[in-house]
């Protein structure tokens, strides 16, 4: 029996039909109290990129810093890479460009070849550039030096606006490296000009098309008359005239051809155009070329009209044109054969085509047809040799290269099959110059790319991995919490999320789907320095600390690895190029070999000094001599705990009773003797010493009542600084909330008139860093940070590291180095984590870290790079690294294209569903040691190739997530997987340990619990409830429930959707489901009938074809307030979606919306930030939560970058905003794009010259699209330091203050206006401050 009844429902009458059986129980149900209404929360959203894209469309060989660079240049959407190709194959990074803040659409070399070049000797071609020590960032502030000229090429980038961008690289006076642009204005405003690019063989003209009918020919300067301009302006103007051509048709491919070596001056550019001819508009491609000689009027030259001639009906689409060498002759690359037109000048043309067999395609060939030719290159050879001969390389989409060679007499092609190489190939191919190999540079597609050598009648060989992680469909990370109100939080359990045991964890990490079909990958996205392993071995047993020395043994050059063990010591000699490795044995070795050393050095005059427990050894290239503490110190017990060498001088430290005794010792030659003894403050823990003021002083760390003390003394012993850490003025208030212990050791930064600053670890994870500044001691500044939660080891690095003094230290068997050490806040302002990484196998993870020894004098021959000789448990590795910081992933090998990735807190590994020899599977992946832990079972547990449901050859996981089943107060754990077929799983998952060579370890077993076959569609998305599960097939959302009694699924309610949904949540009975085509919507699933229909009640009032969306709230406390739904549009749009939970049948609010560089895949939460970071990281400057416990929010994109996003309130979105919009008027920060300014809330795009003063709004109004700030933008003010700059123009610094002020009621500018000396300047600093707390790193 139903009847029909009015109800009141989310504050609105509706009519609804009711159940009998509803009735009653609704009237005995109690009632829950009702939400509360809540207007929508006011704020910003600031983006910004943290990993850029991998993805290189161009791979240019370029000379843009000298003659003598073995450069190329890798050009993406949005950067610039200039990396040098050295002699060991490898690439390494020299400069940096990504601020041109809008997409590059073409690029092209400016300048002669090598080989056109006159004929120097091979060997003398090109050498490597050692004194480019480092990586450089493009975006630090120039220098007023001038470059002396110009370099033998330039890149020429064509901007998506139009714009040309000459570019080149110079050295600063510094010697750093910077790029130097000059920007040449789109002339005709044509859209999509630098579609098509083409240079002339002489670097006097240069063409650029447009996919309308148009192209542009510019005239460019001499190079000599650039250089002339440059030299003494500092500036030029690279282009003489232009002339713009217009035509019918579409242009398919443009170039200049070579003239005959004796007609240099001949012009000759050919065009391929398609075009819709006769009665029947049937397509017809032609070719259509323009002739003239250098200096004609380009208006002359294109004022006749050329009907062109028809190519063969075999190359109607033309893959390649190829202009040859001599006899302007070219040829045309199509699907199935080559075409050579011997010369285009020629009427009739002589068109011969060479239908050949082409290889096989490979494994690596996506697609239904054959495999596509994509890309060519030319080797470098001598002038003389291409005036009878051509050879191209042509690339094909599958990785097969073929070889082409071309007679000048014959013009008839040869073609031989070079091989495959291991990966796709897109454009992004070229050669680079070697004196004995043909060198191939590609960039990869769909995974990594690589380098690799041909060797005269030699086999393909690679040489180094290219890395490339796209394309990324999934994105996961092993946050515990997967809503963005923790379920601690939510259930009212929540800790202050200030204090610090909520950071006191591992940071979590983040891992991504990588490439496609063979070549696939699950990428863990790591952040830092690497450091490449070129020595590796297993010792046999732990090794606490290990130092290594050069030594020359009779003219054999060589180097001691010192061993210090457990209880012992052991020498290991290697050979200069270390091939060979010989323990010494205890007779013929030199050293102290039966205690364990404690400290070891090496002095500039070769002597090694050898600290053991028992003795001090000298041991110098001809002579060593052994000296006994109880020989030394007359004690017949002394054993030493502590040592520290410098110069001619040896304290150590003896135990005396509860306290610690300091010794000091002279070195004489190869004798020894004390010059003083004295009783130390407490139990010595470290010790160390350092110049100050003309004299050698002792610092050391020692425990007295429980608490670190910091001692300084004289070398006679007198005690100049005594302190307990916790009485030292300066400490942070991060040492009151946890207890710091013991100091473990002690570096010094840096020593001299200037100041002295120490660093000391500890064993409570803590790092102290201390500056004695040059007025005395009783100046002494002391700052606590915590860097983790194991002991914190330090170790000096011997030598300036990018330019800085660093420090390296272990934690938590991490390695990390510290650098830009801050005078105001006497901590390090960069702290980057060290990535020891295998080059032969990336799919490592990087080994647990314990001790460093910074060689003196680096193994590498190129100047910047650092040696470091590490140890993990009984490992000893040598490894390399410089000053680069950027992405050092690690690569999880798939057998097949990854669909979907998930990290599972109940299982504690990463799920991933990939295809196996066309066939879906999952699979179990630890996320420490990479190894796939998990096996197929039947409900029998017998082993099977896939479970049930997943037998479909082709099918594909759509969806992949946790199920938590609750039935009689008991939760069952299950996984749930869709299928584009529209198969519905419900998967069981057993965990228990199995022996294998390594004992005993985790695995998975799985199969199929339940399963459900639909035949209306692809199962799009799915989310599970403890009542039931929601799953979207097609458009029509589906709710079932599971009959434990039949073990199934039972239908229960359908609705009809707009667009299937992509992603799906069940929140308070209600479902929000992002649909394809038309943003969120939100249903009511009248959880509480059995009768009523699901319901529409909020939905968007824009239609928004979407990505993916993830819930964002700054705090439980105020229900309803939160959360945000931030969404990600398909044409890279943002949105920020609120649900008026108390208000039915009203649309969503729009909180914020703005536009990326790149749509956004996937969003993902975590809590990301290393330990130094998250620590202390709470609310400042009115900026807001992500979630309500602090994680980050993280978004990934199709080409690889990586996005973070955070809310900020409105006092602080008005600062940002002001100094976003200043810097966009800014030439400084953005020279290659238009001014973008908001009127009325209307955008308006300036000319960037244009007086700032002149119609530009600086006062921001809330508008949803104008909540979206730019971090990006941001970074380059910081980087550049350039707010002093900004803030001078107009209004700009009145408002900067004000807005200032604004923050938190003006608690951080309280007293600034009084101040009239530096009232300006503390502003400024508050701004920095801002910027780099906003700015702070990810991960």
């Amino acid at each position: 029996m139903a009847f029909q009844s009015s109800v009141l429902r989310d504050g609105a009458w509706v009519t609804e039909t009711v159940s009998f059986q509803d009735a009653l129980k609704a009237s005995t149900a109690s009632k829950p109290a009702a939400d509360p209404v809540s207007e929508a929360p006011t704020c910003g959203i600031l983006s910004r990129t943290i990993v850029e894209s991998p993805v290189a469309h161009w791979v240019l060989p370029v000379r843009l810093r000298s003659r003598n660079s073995n450069d190329i240049a890798f050009i993406g959407d949005h950067f610039v890479q200039i990396s040098e190709l050295r002699d060991d194959g490898q690439l390494h990074q020299i400069l940096r460009k990504s601020d041109f803040g809008i997409r590059i659409r073409n690029a092209t070399v400016l300048g002669a070849t090598p080989q056109d070049s006159a004929d120097n000797d091979p060997d003398d071609l090109i050498k490597s550039e050692d004194s480019d020590d480092s990586m450089q960032d493009a975006t630090k502030p120039p220098t007023a030096e001038r470059f002396p000229g110009l370099p033998p090429q330039m890149l020429v980038l064509v901007l998506e606006n139009g714009d040309s961008v000459f570019l080149f690289i110079r050295k600063r006076i510094d010697g750093s490296l910077e790029f130097i642009s000059t920007k040449y204005k789109n002339p005709t405003g044509l859209a999509y000009l630098g579609y098509h690019l083409c240079m002339s063989p002489t670097s006097s003209y240069m063409v650029t098309g447009s996919i309308q009918s148009a192209f542009v020919v510019y005239e460019i300067e001499p190079l000599k008359e650039l250089n002339a301009q440059y030299m003494l302006k500092g500036s030029f103007n690279p282009v003489r005239s232009i002339r713009l051509r217009q035509f019918r048709g579409s242009i398919l491919h443009m170039k200049f051809l070579y003239p005959r070596p004796q007609d240099q001056f001949h012009i000759i550019v050919l065009l391929l155009i398609a075009r819709m001819e006769g009665p029947n508009g049937l397509p017809s491609t032609r070719m259509v070329y323009w002739e003239w000689e250098h200096g004609d009027e380009l208006k002359t030259v294109f004022a006749t009209e050329k009907p062109g001639a028809r190519l063969p009906q075999e190359h109607q689409v033309p893959l390649l044109l190829i202009p040859l060498r001599f006899n302007s002759a070219f040829c045309i690359v199509s699907e199935h054969c080559i075409g050579i037109v011997n010369c285009a000048l020629d009427d009739p043309h002589s068109f011969e085509t060479l239908h050949n067999n082409p290889p096989s395609q490979t494994e690596l060939h996506h697609g239904a047809a054959g495999p596509l030719w994509t890309a060519w290159a030319r080797p470098f050879r001598r002038q003389k040799y291409f005036e009878k001969t051509d050879i191209i390389y042509l690339a094909r989409e599958d990785g097969v290269i073929v070889h082409v060679e071309i007679e000048a007499s014959g013009m008839m092609p040869q073609v031989t099959n070079v091989g495959a190489v291991g990966t796709n190939i897109s454009t992004a191919f070229t050669t680079a110059y070697d004196v004995f190999a043909d060198v191939f540079v590609i960039g990869g597609n769909s995974g990594p790319g690589g380098i690799w050598k041909l060797p005269a009648r030699g086999d393909l060989t690679q040489v180094s991995t290219i890395p490339n992680w796209s394309p990324v469909i999934d994105l996961a990370t092993t946050d515990e919490h997967s809503s963005w109100a923790a379920e601690d939080i939510a259930n009212g359990n929540a800790p202050d999320r200030n204090a610090e045991s909520i950071a006191l964890k591992k940071p979590d990490r983040i891992f991504c789907t990588s490439g496609r079909g063979p070549n696939s990958s699950l990428t863990e996205l790591r952040w830092g320095i690497q450091a490449r392993i070129g020595l590796e071995f297993d010792y046999g047993q732990p090794v606490r600390q290990s130092w290594m020395f050069p030594v020359d043994i009779h003219g054999d050059m060589g180097f001691y690895a010192l061993l210090s063990l457990p209880h012992s010591s052991d020498v290991l000699h290697l050979s200069s190029d270390l091939t060979n490795a010989n323990a010494l044995s205890p007779d013929a070795c030199p050293f102290d070999t039966t205690s364990r050393t404690i400290h070891a050095v090496q002095n500039k005059h070769g002597l090694i000094v050898q600290i053991t427990e028992a003795s001090v050894t000298l041991v110098a290239p001809s002579q060593s001599s052994r000296h006994l503490h109880t020989d030394v110190l007359g004690s017949g017990d002394a054993v030493a705990e502590n040592a520290f060498c410098k110069g001619g001088l040896v304290v150590i430290s003896t135990h005396k009773g509860q306290a610690s005794e300091l010794h000091m010792l002279g070195i004489d030659q190869m004798n020894l003797s004390t010059a003083k003894s004295w009783d130390a403050q407490g139990e010595i823990t470290c010790i160390s010493m350092f110049s100050y003021l003309e004299q050698t002083l002792i610092v050391s760390g020692s425990v007295m009542d429980g608490s670190p003390w910091i001692s300084i003394y004289s070398c006679d012993g007198s005690a100049i600084v005594s302190e307990a850490l916790g009485s030292r003025k300066g400490v942070d208030a991060i040492a009151s909330n946890s207890q710091i212990e013991a100091f473990t050791s002690i570096s010094v930064l840096t020593e001299g008139v200037d100041g002295v600053v120490l660093v000391f670890g500890t064993r409570s994870g803590h790092l102290v860093t201390g500056r004695v500044a040059q007025q005395g001691f009783k100046q002494i500044s002391v700052s606590v940070e915590r860097l983790g939660m194991a002991p914190v080891s330090v170790f000096s690095a011997s030598r300036f590291f990018g330019g800085e003094a660093a420090v390296l230290a272990c934690c938590d068997n991490n390695l990390l180095i510290m650098t830009g050490f801050s005078q105001r806040h006497t901590k390090f302002q960069t702290k980057n984590a060290i990535w020891p990484t295998d080059s032969k196998d990336h799919s490592l993870p990087s080994p647990p870290i314990n001790s460093v020894h910074c060689l003196e004098q680096s193994l590498s021959p190129f100047s910047g790079h650092m040696s470091l000789m590490m140890l993990a448990g009984s490992r000893v590795l040598l490894a390399e690294m410089w000053p680069h910081v950027g992405s050092v992933n690690r690569s999880i090998p798939l057998e097949g294209t990854p669909t979907r990735v998930m990290y599972s807190p109940t299982w504690k590994c990463l799920i991933v569903a990939h295809l196996k020899d066309n066939f879906s599977t999952l699979s179990f992946v630890d996320p420490d040691t990479g190894i796939f832990m998990s096996t197929p079972t039947d409900k029998n547990l017998d082993p099977r190739a896939q479970i049930s449901g997943l037998s479909l050859p082709g099918d594909k996981v759509f969806g992949l997530g946790e199920w938590h089943y609750v039935k009689d107060g008991k939760t069952f754990p299950f996984l749930l997987v869709t299928t584009q077929m529209g198969m519905l799983l419900v998967v069981s998952i057993m965990s228990d340990e199995i022996e294998t060579s390594n004992g005993r370890t985790r695995h998975i077993r799985y199969w199929t619990r339940h399963k459900k076959k639909v035949s209306q569609g692809a199962i799009s998305s799915v989310a599970g409830d403890p009542a039931g599960l929601l799953f979207s097939v097609g458009s029509v959302l589906h709710w079932e429930v599971l009959d434990v009694l039949e073990k199934k699924l039972k239908p229960s309610k359908l609705f009809q959707l707009d667009s299937p949904a992509v992603t799906l949540q069940i929140k308070n009975g209600k479902a929000c489901a992002l649909t394809t085509h038309h943003s969120l919507q939100v249903i009511d699933m009248h959880m509480e009938s059995e009768t009523l229909d699901m319901s529409l009640i909020h939905s968007d009032e824009v239609s928004r074809f979407t990505w993916h969306s993830i819930e964002l709230g700054d705090s439980v406390e105020h229900p309803g307030q939160w959360p945000v739904n931030l969404i990600s549009a398909r044409d890279g749009g943002i949105v920020g979606l609120w649900v008026p939970w108390g208000r039915r049948n009203q649309e969503l609010g729009r909180v914020f919306e703005g536009q990326l560089a790149r749509p956004v895949m996937k969003f993902r939460g975590g809590h990301t930030r290393p330990l130094w970071l998250s620590v202390d990281r709470e609310r400042r400057y009115s900026s807001l939560f992500s979630t309500a416990d602090g994680a980050e929010i993280l978004g990934v994109s199709l080409d690889g970058s990586l996005q973070h996003f955070q809310m900020i309130d409105v006092e602080l979105w008005r600062f940002l905003h002001l100094v976003q919009t200043l810097a966009l008027v800014s030439s400084a920060i953005s020279p290659f794009t238009h001014v973008i300014s908001y009127q009325n809330g209307e955008v308006v795009e300036k000319d960037m010259d244009m007086d700032m003063d002149m119609g530009i709004d600086l006062e921001p109004q809330q508008y949803p699209e104008m909540m979206h700030i730019d971090g990006d933008v941001l970074q380059q003010c910081l980087d550049l330091r350039a707010l002093k700059k900004l803030t001078a123009f107009g209004d700009g610094l009145d408002l900067f203050c004000e807005y200032l002020d604004g923050i938190a009621n003006g608690v951080y500018t309280e007293g600034f206006r009084d101040d009239m000396e530096d009232g300006q300047e503390r502003y400024l600093t508050l701004g920095y401050d801002i910027l780099e707390y906003v700015l702070a790193p990810v991960f």
